[in-house]
């Protein structure tokens, strides 16, 4: 039965367990001394600017207003669905600065040819882009007609215009409003595709012995279950296409991996080994699967295709290995956590298993390792002194900055697709929760309320 075993989580190290003769082990770790140089004086510039050219996160921010749409009487609720989520979408991206709308003129245009371009490109609104719209109802859907606007370029002053057609409901609204942002982003973030149609997948506690993956919007909005397995449901990790998502399961009384079609929510073949069978991750072409098996007695980090079939050892060292994490940039290495020093730190290899090196070492543990998109920096939980934050490494240097601090236990940090935002869970509101932030820890959003929620993983679409 579940209670007779131990929970595995990837908080993770903690309750990492080994399979000896059927029966899951909790594995104990000493405590070590933090060896670490922490924005020491003459390097906190330096810190900065890593972190700034590493997420592409630049110090100066677009001056961008957005008033709200014009509406038709029909369309005024919808409205101010789309209104709210296109200005957060905006305000989150992390390259705007929204201006107040108590700036903005008395008179709100609703298409470009009744912009008067002046009371916008001059004090005191002063903004550098400008959002205008409108909408109407059309029958049984709404038709949303949006324009971004460069009111310093009198001659051609009209960057973007979208018509969008969708059916009346408050979901199509907000789908609409992610869309549109994402336009505005794409062309004003350097080419970076938004986040603002991405998901997030992550563990929802029902009860103590219960726990399923839900997935939601990256704003926290439309929250689902996705399993309904009532039992443990650990380690998501979503496709690269977003189309099926990889977990920990007890379904069968072992934790074995499942994998689940998102599209019909029914689950898909995979090859289980006799114990330990967790922490999938996909490559970042799709094709495979790295994942912790211990069919040989100790939990080693396997390859396999997407049935967990054809697969073969990538780690040999006594001692726990587990969390592997690719680079999402060359597939060239993966990252992974191992207590084969005495106590659980973070540790990098090939593909193929060669080349075997510590990245972090210090403190008491150091856990979840997450790739930036772009291959250039690891984030990570360390508990360097009693407190386990969210940390990022510059992998080449190999110098760290601290994200989180002095806000509760932060865990399981994931990055978004455009490289400039991090999900994670932290309990600094009472109960674990999903937070994001910027990639400089800045920005912190609480995105789940109810109950007890972990262990969040990032769609890349």
């Amino acid at each position: 039965m579940i209670s007779e075993k131990q929970e595995l989580t990837t908080n993770h190290y903690s309750l990492t367990t080994v399979v000896k003769e059927g029966t899951l082990k909790r594995i104990g770790f000493a405590i070590g001394l933090a060896v670490f140089l922490i924005l020491a004086p003459g390097v906190v510039s330096a810190q900065e600017e890593f972190i700034r050219t590493g997420t592409g996160i630049g110090t100066e921010r677009i001056r961008i207003a957005v008033p709200s749409f014009q509406p038709s009487p029909e369309s005024a609720n919808l409205l101010k669905v789309f209104d709210a989520t296109l200005w957060n979408d905006l305000e989150f991206s992390g390259i705007f600065d929204l201006i107040s709308r108590s700036f903005y003129p008395l008179t709100l245009p609703a298409r470009p040819a009744e912009v008067r371009l002046e009371e916008w490109s001059d004090p005191p609104v002063n903004t550098h882009m400008l959002v205008v719209g409108n909408a109407v109802w059309s029958g049984q859907n709404i038709v949303l007609e949006g324009w971004l606007l460069d009111p310093r370029n009198a001659a051609q002053p009209v960057v973007l215009g979208k018509r969008y057609v969708e059916e009346a409901t408050e979901r199509a609204v907000r789908t609409v409003a992610h869309k549109f942002a994402n336009e505005i982003i794409f062309r004003l973030g350097g080419g970076i595709p938004g986040i603002a149609e991405t998901q997030i997948g992550f563990v929802r506690r029902s009860n103590p012995r219960v726990k399923e993956i839900w997935i939601m919007d990256y704003d926290g909005a439309n929250q689902e279950q996705v399993t309904h397995l009532n039992t443990l449901s650990l380690t998501p990790a979503i496709s690269v296409d977003g189309e099926r998502i990889a977990f920990t399961t007890y379904a069968k009384g072992n934790p074995d991996i499942m994998i689940l079609s998102l599209l019909t929510k029914r689950p898909l073949s995979f090859f289980n080994r006799k114990g330990l069978n967790t922490t999938p991750t996909w490559s970042p072409d799709g094709t495979r699967l790295a994942f912790t098996s211990s069919v040989t007695g100790d939990p080693e980090i396997y390859l396999g295709d997407l049935q967990g079939r054809e697969a073969r050892r990538l780690t040999v060292a006594r001692g726990v290995d587990i969390s592997p994490a690719w680079n999402p940039k060359t597939g060239a290495q993966i990252a992974f956590v191992s207590d084969r020093s005495g106590r659980p730190q973070i540790y990098m290899m090939d593909s193929d298993g060669a080349n075997v090196t510590q990245l972090v070492s210090g403190g008491n543990q150091a856990l979840d390792p997450a790739w930036s998109p772009n291959g250039r920096l690891l984030a990570f939980t360390w508990d360097a002194g009693g407190a386990y934050d969210i940390w990022i490494m510059d992998v080449a240097t190999r110098q760290m900055v601290q994200l989180t601090k002095d806000m509760g236990r932060n865990e399981h940090p994931t990055w978004s697709s455009d490289n400039r935002h991090i999900v994670f869970q932290s309990n600094r509101s009472g109960t674990p929760q999903i937070w994001t932030m910027l990639a400089d820890g800045s920005r912190p959003r609480q995105l789940t309320l109810q109950g007890e929620n972990t262990e969040p993983v990032w769609s890349s679409r």
